[in-house]
Order: structure tokens, then sequence, then C-alpha cells
């Protein structure tokens, strides 16, 4: 055997519902012998100077004797209580641990006087003066019960942060492993269409993301362009978006019809998907004839720009997020906006992480920057130009602020005429 064994990649699921270790006897004793030695001796030192080391070793071992047996009692009444009351609410399960510590305060302190009294110590007590010790030592119980817990569960948290930051390098791997894939999903390369320039960008708020575009080829030869985003982000929005993508490419090339595909879609995810996911779809359709049609199924506006006239405008034809009703509900609400662009037109498809990029003083981007931007950059003749001062803009208006979600970009950029095409 090796005696250096490569570290191995815990599960930190496990490790988090891990139930917190029991407190042992010993620690139990230890702590609360320490606790009352020092309140004891440091009260008796600071209200008697004149106090000899003859009576600071006798007030120790008194100290001693009434501290053991309400600390083994409270110990193994918290056990007792722990395991009856593992059902119940952390409130019914507190108030049970409280009187369980306040008996082995009062039934301890008398195991206490019974043992002083075998040993010869006399320590007057009236009835009244009884009742008032059991009661402040069954509360000094409870408060040297409450620290001993609080100190275990602040060391066992800091033992757990210890195992977790072992795992850093394990997880910095994975992550980065699971953001390659999840980019390998994504198309290589901007897709050609004759006559059209199109460019894309994609930006993950975190290491991976619940946003997705591709590229598709429809049963009839035309071209779809598709951005979709997925509710939430992280790790949980980039499964679901893993699956949808599987779902798209697959179906895709089965059906002629957009609705068909918006409608498979939509049924497909009901039956995978719990009913709290769903997923924000916007898609741009390319026929043979240079035709174009912008489906919205909850997704952001298309922005469109117009050469002739210099003007933006947002398109936003009705439709609702995929997976929230049934499939004729999501064929009847999509009513797509057919149009056909002229040279030098563009129109841009994003999620809403672009249009809600927040600044340092928590202001968004918003799609009136987006419109001004795009007219700013549309003389560019080249879509990858007009992407990119997309992008500088957005980073100038953030000035480092942490992402606040993903970010998608597809530009398309009208480069020639239809006829031009047709040739």
């Amino acid at each position: 055997m090796s005696f250096f064994q490569p570290q191995r990649r815990l599960s930190i699921l496990r490790q988090r519902d891990e139930r917190p270790s029991r407190v042992s006897l010993v620690r139990s004793l230890v702590t609360a012998n320490v606790i009352v030695l020092a309140v004891a001796l440091g009260w008796l030192w600071a209200t008697r100077p004149d106090v000899t080391l003859a009576r600071m070793i006798n007030a120790a071992l008194v100290a001693l004797v009434f501290t053991n047996p309400i600390t083994i009692l409270a110990h193994y009444g918290s056990e007792l209580v722990q395991r009856r009351t593992l059902s119940s609410p952390r409130v019914v399960r507190m108030l049970w641990q409280m009187l369980a510590w306040m008996g082995a305060g009062g039934v301890g302190s008398m195991i206490a006087y019974g043992t002083l009294a075998l040993l010869g110590v006399d320590i007057p007590l009236s009835r009244r003066t009884w009742s008032i010790a059991l009661l402040s030592n069954g509360l000094i119980a409870i408060g040297i019960g409450t620290f001993v817990l609080v100190f275990d569960a602040t060391g066992a948290r800091l033992r757990r942060r210890v195992r977790l930051m072992g795992q850093k390098d394990f997880l910095t791997a994975e992550l980065q492993a699971a953001q390659n894939l999840q980019k390998s999903l994504l198309p290589g390369e901007d897709i050609v269409i004759h006559g059209f320039d199109i460019s894309s960008a994609w930006t993950p708020a975190v290491e991976i993301a619940g946003d997705y575009y591709d590229y598709l080829s429809f049963a009839d030869g035309s071209k779809g362009i598709l951005v979709a985003d997925a509710a939430g982000k992280g790790i949980p929005a980039a499964l679901v978006m893993a699956k949808f993508q599987g779902m798209a490419q697959a179906l895709s090339i089965h059906v002629a019809d957009p609705h068909d595909f918006f409608v498979g879609l939509n049924d497909t995810l009901r039956v995978r998907l719990d009913r709290r996911n769903f997923i924000t779809v916007g898609m741009l359709t390319i026929d043979f004839d240079d035709c174009m049609a912008f489906y919205r199924a909850g997704h952001n506006p298309l922005l469109m720009y117009s050469a002739a006239t210099g003007r933006t405008i947002f398109c936003t034809p009705p439709g609702i997020a995929l997976g929230l009703a049934h499939g004729a509900a999501v064929s009847g609400a999509l009513d797509p906006h057919h149009f056909v662009m002229s040279p030098g037109d563009i129109v841009v498809l994003y999620s809403d992480g672009l249009t809600e990029a927040l600044n340092r003083t928590g202001e968004d981007y918003g799609e009136e920057r987006l419109a001004a931007i795009v007219r700013a950059a549309a003389a560019s003749p080249r879509a990858c130009e007009i992407r990119d001062a997309i992008l500088r803009d957005i980073e100038t208006f953030v000035d480092g602020a942490a992402p606040h979600d993903d970010m998608t970009l597809v530009v398309v950029r009208r480069s020639a005429t239809p006829a031009a095409r047709q040739g």
C-alpha cells in the first residue's frame, strides 16, 4: 500500500446532510469544569482580594463536586431528548432540552449536597435558600449546556469548512469541465447563410449558464436562429438547458412548421421537467425566399434596425413561455411577426441578461441603450463588429459590477440583395 494516497473528491451534499456529531461526555465535563472553575475562582478573587490559597482550593473542590453530577445528568438528558424528539419541531426540541438541563441542575445539586455532607462539609441551608439554590443551579446548567452545544456546533462548522476548502481544487476542475462541456453544446461557429452576416456571443453569469443559442435546420430546409433562457441560472438552469438543447436539435429536423416545433418542445418539457421550470424562446426563421419570421415564446423582443430610416423598433409578437401550459395553448398564443430585411438592416436576438445588466448603482442597461448602440454601430459592415460594439458598451456601463444574469446575443445583418442570393 502506498503511503501517499491521492485525495478523493467527497460529496458536498452528503457532508451538508450529515447529522451533527454528538457531544462526548468527556468534552462536556472538561468544558463545564473549566467554565465553572474560571467563574468561581475569578469571582472569589475579585470579591475577596485577601483570599488564601487554601480557601481557593476549597472553593474549587466544592465547584467540581457540583459541576460533575449536573454535567453528567445534563449530558445524558440531552441525548434522551434528542432521541425522543427527533421528528419534533426545533422549538419543541429546545424547550425539552432546557427542561432536561433544569432538571439536571436540580437533581445534580441534591447529589452534590449529599456528597458534601458525606465528606463532612457543612453547608447550612434553610428551606428557602435550598429551593433558591436548586433553581439557580438549574439556570446555571441551562447556560452551561447552551454554551457547550454552541461551542460544539461552531467547531463542527469549522471542521466542515476545512473539509470543503480541501475540495476547492476538485470543485474548480469540475466546474471548468462543466463549462467546457456546455460550450461544446453551443455552435462551434456562426451559421453561414448567403446574403446574411451572423455573429453571436454567450457569456455565463457564473461558471455555467441557463442561456442557450443554436442554429437549426428544419425539415423543409429553412433555417432557424434560436435564443433560449431557462428560469434561474447556474447549475440547475444549465441542466434544464442541456436537456432542452438535445430536444430542440432532435425535433427540428423532423418538422417544417415552427408551430409544431414549439408544441413538441413544450409537451416534452412538461413531461420531463418539474412544473416550476419553464423556458423562454425567441426564434428567427429564414426561408428560401429570404422571408423571415420572429416567434416569441415569452422571450425578449426582437430589436430591428432599418437602414433606410435609421430607426430601431422592438418587435413583441404574442406568445407564452414553454412548459407553462399545454401544447394547444402554446400554439394558439404564438403569432409570429413576418418581415423581409433590406440590405444594411439589422436584427438582434438577445436574452434578458443583456438588457438587465446592472451597474454599480443598481441601474439596468435597458432596451434604450441597446437600441442606441445598435444605431451607432449600424454603419459597420460586419455583424461581429456590431456585436463587439454592444458588448463593449455593456462592459463600460456595468463598470466592473458583478454579472447579474447570463447574457446571450445574436446579431443578424442583411448584406446582399435577394436577387444576388437567388443567383
